[in-house]
């Protein structure tokens, strides 16, 4: 469950599961609100996000196919972050040049093309007259450097001319969002910690933490505008993620994971949360943390496994299966691919995912630890699209062997975090789509 939105007008959250696009409203059930013949979720930037926008008259989807009005195919292409202007939806699209902020009217008309650049785009957020969005260079990563700009928007015009506001050089500024005080905010790592800012330089509830999420997804919420003048913010600290508000109180929650897509329910938060114990739950929460629970879903949560690295410095692996076999290291984290989890639990291997971004020698830590504290017999590393090139430098040390599949989707993404290649000193193998191999791979080269 991801990409979580509140409708206002309809009184409804919509969220997406799987390739699925569900609407709950007070009193009711989940129900199915897919377009006939629509698979939501486009793949801008390899993992997609902010598939979808729910209009007055229609439902927009971004697909593996183009970006859609029902079903009927309005573009082809690979579009993301999907937008509500006034009258038109805006949106990012990548292809093998760039990538390109669009506008379409949403009552019919020619997409037109607001901006482009060979950097990437993301995250735009229209206001009264303006628009603001994120912009990251071809050579970096978003959680290393990213800037927010704004312009002047009209519907169905051009913008003004762009202001860059904060990012760039050393800080990744990210998640521009327009306050109901009519200030634009945006999150920023300027301290240290991505800590919440508004565009006057004023720190909203500063801590010496990380308040937001790196943006693996386009379309993230690490915070959101509650109507009783506060703003909730999803807090991370080591192995725990918390809610707390801008007053400084925090949100008694049963969950240790916390997604970041958090959106306003009057003056409660909707958000999508986890515990071992709990599996995963859509719910909505008040201050105090009283939960109505929306949705559950099937697979359990993982469990948390801090681990301890150089210095001060704290990994945190989420443990899918029970410990004590044979265990399977992915890169990278990402949106974890539930599936993949319940194929993998079957054949009796233990799945680990990194938390955050995580390199060759972060993955060789984790696994040499899994081992030396009884909690592997051994260890293997899968790596797909975007973490391809870390399981391949990572193969060898601690790890038995390593199934990759070559990073063929968004090449253009994946270009930052491509590295040289090295003898593995370890089995590896490169491998198409076809998931089975993986696991008959690692079935060879299980002890028996």
């Amino acid at each position: 469950m991801h990409d979580l939105r509140h409708d206002p007008d309809g009184d409804a959250l919509h969220w997406v599961d799987g390739a699925r696009l569900l609407r709950w409203q007070p009193g009711g059930e989940p129900v199915d609100v897919t377009p006939p013949g629509v698979s939501v979720g486009g793949g801008a930037h390899v993992h997609g996000g902010g598939d979808f926008v729910v209009a007055p008259d229609a439902v927009w989807c971004a697909t593996p196919d183009g970006l859609f009005r029902d079903s009927a195919l309005v573009a082809e292409g690979a579009f993301g972050d999907l937008t509500l202007g006034d009258g038109e939806l805006l949106a990012v699209r990548e292809d093998a040049t760039g990538d390109a902020l669009v506008a379409v009217p949403l009552d019919g008309g020619p997409l037109r093309v607001l901006a482009e650049a060979a950097g990437f785009f993301g995250s735009p957020r229209p206001a009264a007259g303006m628009l603001a969005w994120t912009w990251w260079s071809a050579k970096d990563m978003p959680w290393d450097a990213c800037e927010v700009w704004v312009a002047g928007y009209e519907p169905g015009g051009d913008i003004g001319d762009p202001m860059r506001v904060a990012g760039g050089g050393d800080e990744a500024a990210i998640e521009p969002r327009w306050g109901p005080d009519g200030m634009l905010y945006f999150m920023s790592d300027r301290t240290g910690w991505w800590n919440l800012f508004r565009h006057d330089g004023t720190a909203i509830a500063p801590m010496s933490t990380d308040c937001a999420a790196p943006p693996w997804e386009l379309g993230t919420a690490s915070y959101c505008f509650l109507a009783d003048g506060r703003i909730a913010m999803l807090v991370r600290e080591g192995p725990a993620h918390r809610l707390v508000l801008s007053d400084g109180s925090a949100v008694p929650l049963p969950y240790s994971i916390i997604k970041p897509c958090l959106t306003a329910w009057g003056s409660s938060v909707a958000l999508v949360g986890s515990a071992p114990e709990l599996g995963q739950q859509l719910a909505i929460v008040d201050p105090a943390g009283a939960r109505t629970v929306v949705a559950s879903a099937l697979v359990p949560a993982p469990s948390r496994l801090p681990v301890p690295v150089d210095g001060d410095r704290l990994l945190v692996a989420l443990v899918y299966g029970a410990a004590g076999g044979p265990t399977v290291v992915r890169v990278p984290a990402g949106p974890p691919d539930l599936e993949q989890v319940r194929r993998f639990n079957e054949h009796g291997f233990t799945v680990v995912d990194i938390e955050d971004f995580a390199d060759a020698a972060d993955c060789r830590t984790v696994a040499a630890h899994l081992i030396d504290s009884g909690l592997a017999t051994q260890v293997f590393i899968h790596g797909e699209g975007i973490g391809g090139p870390t399981a391949l430098e990572a193969a060898g040390g601690p790890f038995t062997a390593a199934a990759v599949t070559p990073p063929a989707p968004a090449p253009r993404f994946l270009r930052p975090l491509a590295r040289p290649p090295v003898d593995a000193g370890a089995p590896v193998h490169l491998i198409g789509d076809d998931f089975s191999e993986t696991i008959r791979f690692f079935e060879l080269h299980r002890a028996r």
